[in-house]
């Protein structure tokens, strides 16, 4: 309580919400059954009941006990009961899930090192997939999952992906600690969470710097020659400058566990914090820069996976930096898998199936997740060639992402084993979305799936219930938009998209649909309008330019359509159908040397295209 505790917590702050509101302490935001108790108690069984829409949830402790990191204890307690005899403080006999127990000796340096290296050998290694459930974002892929069971059988974990980590892997959104502590070279040199915290006091291990020189040498990295600034100090404490924080739901600060070195430039240039700047906030990146040089000449900087995203001091928005980062095996697995998922967020034209199916086949588990990202956006038949293994992979995590990738993949592309490992596969995503019910989100893939299996009907119910549970979940509207328009009924699709847009006026994408529809109908000027303001909010996402320059081209606007056509590729923010369609117009009005120059820079940007041949055969022979 003297610190704050022990007091009402509103969330978020300010005036008192409506009830309705998606933040309401009534609503699913709050709801202590689906978003706190399975890391706040122990042996939890969420107990949902759909069709009552309420829960029954049970647990064993209204806390997190042994037994939510060790299993079932009753024979642990039989073992050592009054009268079986009495184990030894920390005696983990019997017990389900063991640890090897932290000995200040297990790491130490040998003469003449900086850094010590573990010289006792793990005899068990679970500690991640026990405290990943509770320490990571993610998903549960079961209802009830053993403590101990790897962690990507139990669970999706959310990778490296935009806006949930800064570009140099940095924490931005609330990720916990388990996505920035497997970056780091720690995690590589076998450090596990036991080494520096104590689990059952909850504190770490020693206080201050001497937390870090049980292992970095103090003569090494305790003195202002490395940290450059006055002994005992703020700017001398390992974790300010290597673990910086960021405060979550207002009083939770959470400290990065990738142990990034301070690299103010960098930074800068990727739009990422810099410990430095927290201090100095009157200073700017080329200062602090120069000051670390200072103190520390010309000693080499250590290399950082983030470097390949930097030249010269500039962010480059370059999908080959990021396979680069991607290809180098290197850096750590979870880097490699987010350096797949920003690819392929850039990426137009792919890498030859080929590497990418060669890549997949050795690939750790955390990269086969981020490579599944570039599959989903590949041909429905190269898709198979690359997820089709991904069925049968040892990971639950990734057998059900590769299902649900694949859901509109053809049957004929299946041959008979193929189809029985994707219905294996789907009915663990129907699991996994039977899990969280109670979710809207859960509800729209639910009907996602009912429609890939031909049943409109019960894709429609999932769709209803979704907006039952939450009537302000957008995609709900969207989809139930979609099958819509997929039974001809346009009119019903466009009062969809509108009550969509209302909720979410700065939801580019769910105008961009409204525009179409709005087109489909007949309402040329809103269909233009609409088009023209989710292009004007996103001019990164192509597409949305091209629908607007199609629609204006439809309307016998010609003229204007070409030049949105040209912004976009002028301002590098098009893909290969924006300039296949510039070129394309360009042609048929006539003006054949621009759709040639047009086209030279298509072959330039894009120089695998199949399709460049063909349009520079027809604007020749315009000529």
């Amino acid at each position: 309580a003297e610190e704050g505790g022990g007091r009402w917590f509103a969330f978020p702050e300010g005036p008192a919400l409506p009830a309705g509101d998606p933040l309401h302490w009534e609503g699913l935001a709050g709801n202590w059954n689906s978003q706190c108790a399975s890391c706040h108690s122990t042996a939890l069984e969420k107990g949902y009941l759909p069709a009552e829409d309420r829960f029954e949830t049970r647990f064993a402790e209204i806390d997190v006990g042994c037994e939510a990191c060790h299993g079932p204890g009753l024979a642990h307690a039989d073992a050592y009961s009054e009268g079986n005899g009495e184990g030894a403080q920390g005696d983990q006999g019997a017990l389900p899930v063991r640890f090897d127990p932290f000995r200040s000796d297990a790491w130490q340096r040998a003469p003449g090192a900086r850094i010590a290296s573990r010289v006792l050998p793990r005899s068990v290694d679970v500690q991640l997939d026990v405290c990943a459930p509770c320490h990571a974002l993610r998903s549960p892929l079961l209802d009830v999952a053993d403590a101990g069971t790897p962690f990507l059988d139990s669970h999706r974990p959310r990778l490296m992906e935009p806006g949930l980590y800064f570009d140099d892997g940095q924490i931005h959104e609330e990720v916990y600690v388990w996505g920035s502590f497997l970056q780091s070279r720690m995690a590589g040199a076998g450090v596990r969470c036991n080494d520096c915290h104590d689990p059952h006091s909850l504190s770490v291990r020693r206080e201050g710097n001497a937390l870090c020189t049980g292992c970095h040498a103090p003569e090494a990295f305790d003195g202002p020659d490395h940290h450059g600034h006055v002994q005992g100090s703020r700017g001398s404490a390992c974790i300010d400058c290597h673990m910086p924080a960021r405060t979550y739901m207002g009083v939770d600060a959470r400290r990065d566990h990738s142990f990034p070195m301070p690299r103010p430039v960098r930074s800068e240039a990727l739009g990422a914090p810099d410990p430095c700047l927290a201090c100095h906030a009157d200073r700017d990146a080329p200062w602090a820069k120069a000051a670390i040089d200072r103190w520390r000449g010309d000693r080499p900087v250590a290399a950082h996976w983030a470097d390949a995203l930097v030249e010269e001091g500039t962010r480059r928005n370059d999908p080959a930096r990021w396979l680069e980062v991607a290809g180098d095996e290197s850096n750590p697995a979870i880097v490699r898998g987010g350096a797949w998922i920003r690819f392929a967020d850039e990426v137009h034209v792919m890498p030859p199936l080929e590497a990418l199916v060669g890549r997949m086949r050795g690939a750790p588990a955390l990269e086969r997740l981020g490579l599944l990202e570039v599959g989903r956006r590949l041909p429905p038949a190269e898709r198979h060639a690359l997820l089709r293994p991904l069925l049968e992979d040892p990971r639950r995590a990734i057998r059900v992402d590769a299902a649900e990738a694949m859901l509109d993949v053809p049957a004929r592309l299946f041959d008979p084993r193929g189809r029985s490992a994707l219905g294996r596969a789907l009915r663990e995503y129907r699991t996994a979305q039977e899990v969280d019910a109670e979710r809207p989100v859960a509800q729209v893939n639910l009907g996602r799936l009912a429609l890939a299996y031909g049943d409109p009907v019960e894709a429609r119910a999932a769709y209803m219930r979704a907006l039952e549970l939450a009537p302000y979940f957008v995609p709900a509207w969207a989809n139930l938009a979609d099958l819509d328009r997929m039974e001809g009924d346009d009119a019903a699709a466009v009062d969809r998209l509108e009550q969509a847009v209302a909720l979410a006026p700065d939801d580019a994408l769910t105008r961009h649909s409204l525009g179409l529809a709005l087109h489909r109908v007949g309402r040329r000027e809103a269909s233009l309008a609409a088009l023209e303001r989710a292009a004007a909010e996103r001019p990164d996402v192509p597409r949305f330019r091209l629908g607007w320059a199609l629609a204006l081209d439809a309307a016998g606007r010609r003229g204007e359509a070409i030049r949105v056509l040209a912004d976009a590729v002028d301002a590098e923010q098009a893909d290969p159908d924006v300039f296949l369609t510039l070129v394309t117009m360009l042609r048929d009005e006539g003006r054949l040397e621009e759709a040639g120059a047009r086209l030279d820079a298509f072959a330039r940007v894009f120089p695998g295209d199949p399709r460049i041949e063909g349009l520079r055969a027809s604007v020749e022979a315009g000529r």
